[in-house]
């Protein structure tokens, strides 16, 4: 039954008791005209009050109903948002634990940014890097770290190549690009970019120093820039009064390498120096071979002379033999002359005789 209409008959019985409890008031008991009437009256009040009874029970019971099931969803959502506070309260520890590593890295980034600032551990640092890159990407043959010239001057890493020496350098001074980026107007900036500038025309100068033929190196040392910013500031050229660094590197025979370009820099040496082999194994080749044309040369020569000097053999045996056949003739000649009378010749012996 609906609360709604167990309410408005609750209501009408409420209104039909209080009717009559006001007829009754008004009609005396005595009256036999109102006798029936009164009973017939009651009759139906008491029906309307079992009636009463039977729809509060019922309104007690769907009361009740709605009670425990109103009950039971305010525990379920009392459950779901003890969980949401637990969940809550879980990532706030997280977040708190993260806030708190997010601090600690602060601190580390901040210890770092003093780290490069110093000359010395700078260096270090580009090292550090420049020596990751070329284990992750080149076996340990390929290359040395502090390699010494001859000279007792050292270089950060040399890569080898055929038999040649590619010299890296890897302490670029991070002090002026740093102070840059802290510049406070247009001009600061470009004053402090002038001043970066200098200073890598100065290194620049100190890394052509590695170039040493007489060591096995390359004509060219490469500059290692520990950052693609720093090589895009150094390879830009802001403004026309400024010089063009990449100029002052090719006279200076030196490559300045980032850490994405500095591999491909080493593969195109690396042909330059195969290409390099090849055209020695050429040379050596067309040596070869002008060697083997001077010594044809000289075998056609002596065949040449062999052809001459037989020439003259067979030339003078056929005078030989020519004069062999006049001489032939000759005794021939003399073997038939007559021998004058009384003269015979005497026999002369051919051998012991008894």
């Amino acid at each position: 039954m609906d609360l709604t209409v167990i309410l408005a008959g609750g209501a009408l019985v409420v209104s039909l008791a209080a009717l009559v409890a006001v007829l009754a008031r008004r009609a005396p008991t005595t009256d036999a005209g109102t006798g029936p009437a009164y009973e017939l009256l009651s009759a139906g009040i008491a029906e309307l009050r079992a009636s009463n009874m039977i729809a509060m029970g019922e309104l007690r019971t769907e009361m009740q109903r709605t009670l425990g099931a109103t009950e039971q969803q305010v525990m379920t959502q009392t459950g779901a948002t003890q969980r949401s506070l637990h969940d809550l309260s879980r990532q706030l520890g997280v977040m708190s634990e993260q806030s708190a590593r997010v601090s600690e890295l602060a601190k580390d980034i901040g210890s770092l940014q003093d780290l490069l600032r110093a000359p010395k551990p700078r260096g270090g640092f580009g090292e550090l890097m420049l020596e990751r890159l070329l284990q992750d990407c080149l076996p340990v043959s390929a290359y040395e770290i502090q390699y010494t010239y001859r000279d007792g001057s050292r270089v950060d890493a040399v890569v080898r190549c055929a038999n040649r020496l590619v010299a890296i350098d890897a302490k670029f001074p991070n002090e002026s690009y740093t102070q840059i980026a802290a510049a406070t107007d247009e001009a600061d900036r470009t004053r402090r970019r002038r001043a970066f500038l200098q200073q890598v025309r100065r290194h620049i100068d100190a890394v052509a120093r590695y170039v040493s033929p007489q060591d096995g190196t390359i004509d060219y040392a490469f500059m290692y820039l520990p950052s693609e910013a720093i090589y895009y500031e150094v390879m830009t050229r802001e403004g026309v009064d400024e010089a063009d660094l990449g100029t002052y590197c090719q006279e200076r025979h030196v490559i300045p390498a980032s850490p994405n370009t500095l591999l491909a820099y080493l593969q195109v040496v690396a042909l330059g120096i195969r290409g390099l082999a090849m055209q020695e194994r050429t040379r050596e080749l067309q040596q070869s071979i002008a060697q083997v044309r001077r010594e044809f040369e000289r075998f056609v020569g002596l065949h040449d002379q062999l052809g001459t000097h037989l020439d003259h053999a067979m030339k003078k045996f056929d005078e030989t033999e020519r004069a062999l056949a006049r001489a032939s003739g000759a005794i021939e000649g003399l073997a038939q002359v007559p021998i004058a009378a009384g003269g015979e010749q005497a026999v002369l012996p051919l051998g012991d005789e008894d």
